[in-house]
């Protein structure tokens, strides 16, 4: 199995790679490769530059408070994107345990595919979250002025209205 993922690492070795929480030594990519080495093999390492850590991704853009615990989980249920193969951790280790190597497969597929769907409602902007427009933008009276003046409408509705105050001013003096 590792030596068919490194193969497809090195074939596509220019590719970016999203990926769920795998930022460490203990489960992600510095794992899979120690695990490698181990084995005998020399993984191709993917350059840091081309992780994306969609759960770090997804508390930068909507705050930590985005969904609940677990958040991958939560995050699912609030957008209606059902489980179907889907294993937690612990079921995936009595699965391993036990055996089921379909199973853990199905749900490694299945995580994909939700990390991909939950990708895409985010770019899309049709991800459903806890986090409100305030918050998601700073909450702040600046965030408010930045955002109205960067919305066309908005920004043409205020140049109207100057226009017909300017009109209205001119007209007053004379």
């Amino acid at each position: 199995m590792l030596d068919e993922f490194y193969a497809h690492i090195g074939q596509y070795r220019g590719s970016s790679y999203i990926h769920w929480n795998m930022r460490d030594i203990n489960y992600g990519f510095a794992a899979i490769e120690h695990r490698y080495r181990v084995l005998g093999g020399e993984p191709w390492v993917v350059d840091d530059s081309k992780k994306f850590d969609l759960a770090r991704l997804m508390i930068d853009i909507y705050g930590v408070g985005y969904t609940g615990h677990p958040r991958l989980e939560t995050i699912m249920a609030q957008n209606s994107i059902k489980p179907l193969d889907f294993m937690t951790g612990k079921e995936e280790a009595d699965a391993f345990d036990g055996g089921d190597y379909v199973g853990l497969h199905r749900s490694t597929l299945r995580k994909v595919d939700v990390i991909a769907n939950l990708a895409e409602r985010a770019h899309h902007r049709h991800l459903k979250t806890h986090t409100t427009w305030w918050e998601m933008h700073g909450g702040t009276l600046r965030s408010l002025i930045d955002w109205a003046g960067d919305n066309k409408a908005i920004a043409l509705v205020a140049g109207i209205a100057s226009i017909v105050g300017l009109g209205i001013a001119v007209y007053t003096l004379k």
